[in-house]
């Protein structure tokens, strides 16, 4: 590399630190991502069995590697829609599905539920988008159910009104998919909307937004439809690690704690990581490195937000990979980036979810498309990016191993769910377990870790 651009100051930012930074993360993916895994083998008759012979294969991961569904099944061809369904589920778990009331319902009592739904770029049909999660063992998560933006053209201008509308929404939304959505957005980019949604003022065009306990009203509305959905808000880059950070006086941290101490049934934390917002408030590219960009920074808002015990989802990831530079050289920079990012990421005890928004170039909102902020081109090839995340999820981060056992094995592995396949006196069997942080661990009464039994 030469001179360094934009991307190449992240990565010397963040090495900077590293003789602090590197050590923790991997201490701490030790601590936060990881269990102690316990199974006891025995014959039939509950007896313990010697010289039996395991194989350990992580199939799937606890924690949730996303991305959005919003251009599914919308390339050029239909080699180049397989190629990036096959390259998304290769990698993500879990995959955003857009609820946006403009384009869901762009004529009143039409949703755009159906597969046959009339086409909008971005928007694929709710039927279509969750098949595609159902068919490849996708969990999901439903983007956003009361936005202050980006609402259908017919909607009336009382607030009452608008309150009717938004649970007849919800209502039918629920009865349709309340069960699919293992999470949603409830709330999004709030806090710098005051006195300016009305129609008319730009996108943010949500007028109950003014309400003074607007927040409290669209979670109690939303827990009623989604009972069994986790509520989250969710936050835009700046208000969560950039200029409006500050520690427990940043407004975010403070309006989660107003709230919450209302009874807001909130129960999760999204924080946008776009980071291409500074290019458009006049600034150079990743010039401020001291803020939002900052590996010190980011730790210490982990070690915020995490004082509320919820679950944090960085919930929409751009790195771009041109600055204005060769595109070949900014591409190697972007997947040196993601690389110090995710490891970071997924090194904080209360984060759970990691998801990039655009997963291909140049199928992005409006202009962000010159960014390239995609894991992939738009001719489906991978980008350095993808290797780097392909290697971190599939590989790095995947416990599989083959060995000996007599009466049990402890092994620590990362959680998520394993095929054990166990062999003992000729006879083979294959056994399919979920090892997450609500069924392993210390059992008290036996003061040691809890045991999965396994017959053979």
């Amino acid at each position: 590399m030469t001179e360094k651009n934009g991307l190449q100051k992240i990565v010397a930012q963040f090495d900077r630190f590293a003789y602090y930074v590197d050590p923790k993360i991997e201490r701490d993916i030790e601590e936060n991502r990881k269990g102690q895994f316990r199974f006891r083998f025995q014959n039939e008759n509950g007896e313990p069995i010697d010289n039996v012979k395991i194989k350990i294969t992580q199939t799937r991961h606890a924690f949730h590697f996303g991305a959005t569904t919003f251009f599914l099944h919308q390339m050029e061809t239909p080699e180049l829609n397989a190629a990036y369904e096959e390259k998304f589920t290769n990698i993500f778990n879990y995959a955003v599905i857009p609820l946006y009331w403009d384009t869901l319902e762009p004529e009143e009592g039409k949703p755009r539920f159906d597969k046959d739904s009339p086409f909008i770029s971005r928007r694929p049909p709710l039927d279509e988008a969750i098949e595609f999660c159902e068919q490849n063992g996708l969990d999901m998560k439903g983007h956003c159910l009361i936005y202050n933006s980006f609402q259908p053209s017919w909607l009336s201008d009382d607030n009452r009104e608008i309150k009717i509308k938004i649970d007849k929404r919800l209502r039918e939304l629920a009865q349709r998919y309340g069960d699919k959505f293992v999470d949603v957005d409830v709330i999004n980019e709030m806090l710098t909307i005051y006195k300016n949604c009305y129609t008319g003022n730009g996108c943010r065009n949500l007028q109950i937004t003014d309400e003074r306990d607007h927040e409290k009203w669209c979670f109690d509305i939303c827990k009623r439809h989604f009972p069994h959905s986790r509520l989250f808000w969710n936050e835009g880059m700046q208000e969560s690690f950039g200029d409006h950070y500050r520690g427990h006086r940043s407004y975010y941290y403070m309006a989660l704690q107003e709230w919450l101490s209302k009874g807001a049934p909130i129960e999760g934390i999204g924080m946008q990581y776009h980071a291409f917002w500074p290019h458009w408030k006049g600034i150079e590219m990743f010039d401020d490195i001291k803020g939002a960009l900052n590996p010190l920074r980011q730790l210490d808002v982990f070690a915020c937000y995490g004082e509320f015990g919820l679950p944090i989802h960085i919930s929409e990831v751009s790195i771009p990979s041109w600055t204005g530079e060769k595109f070949g050289e900014d591409e190697e920079a972007q997947a040196e980036v993601v690389k110090r990012l995710y490891k970071l990421w997924f090194s904080r005890k209360y984060c759970k979810s990691i998801v990039w928004w655009n997963f291909a170039d140049d199928t992005a909102f409006s202009g962000e498309n010159i960014f390239h902020g995609g894991l992939i081109r738009r001719d489906c090839t991978e980008k350095p990016a993808y290797r780097v995340l392909d290697d971190l999820i599939n590989r790095e981060w995947r416990t599989n191993f083959e060995t000996i056992a007599n009466k049990e094995l402890r092994f620590a592995g990362f959680y998520g769910t394993y095929d054990i396949e166990i062999t003992h006196n000729g006879k083979t069997i294959t056994k399919t377990v979920r090892l997450h942080e609500d069924n392993t661990g210390y059992d008290n009464r036996i003061r040691d870790f809890r045991c999965i039994n396994i017959t053979i």
